[in-house]
């Protein structure tokens, strides 16, 4: 079963790029609601020191080091569209559901 959502989709793409990046344990990336003023702003990713923030509003994700330095700065748009493309060029590329990647 491959990713619907926006969310699932960047969700597998973030983990992917972490672990390209050097993160270990990819398969558990932990995640987190970002809330300013009350209102959801975003969601923040953690793997192996590694953190990821997704600005909905800007529609930006960042990739910073267990150090905190910026290593990419993407858009969301860009993350589902290299999801997509990497699926259908490479149908068994492992962008799975987590369950089913760890079942492999």
């Amino acid at each position: 079963m491959k990713a619907t959502t926006p969310v699932e989709k960047i969700r597998l793409v973030v983990a992917q790029q972490l672990s390209q990046l050097g993160a270990t344990g990819t398969d558990s990336v932990g995640e987190s609601i970002l809330i300013r003023n009350g209102l959801f702003c975003g969601r923040k990713f953690q793997c192996s020191g590694y953190h990821v923030v997704w600005f909905i509003e800007e529609d930006e994700i960042k990739f910073f080091s267990p150090c905190g330095d910026l290593l990419k700065s993407t858009s969301a748009i860009a993350c589902i569209h290299e999801y997509e493309a990497q699926l259908d060029s490479h149908p068994d590329s492992g962008l799975l559901e987590p369950e089913r990647r760890r079942a492999a």
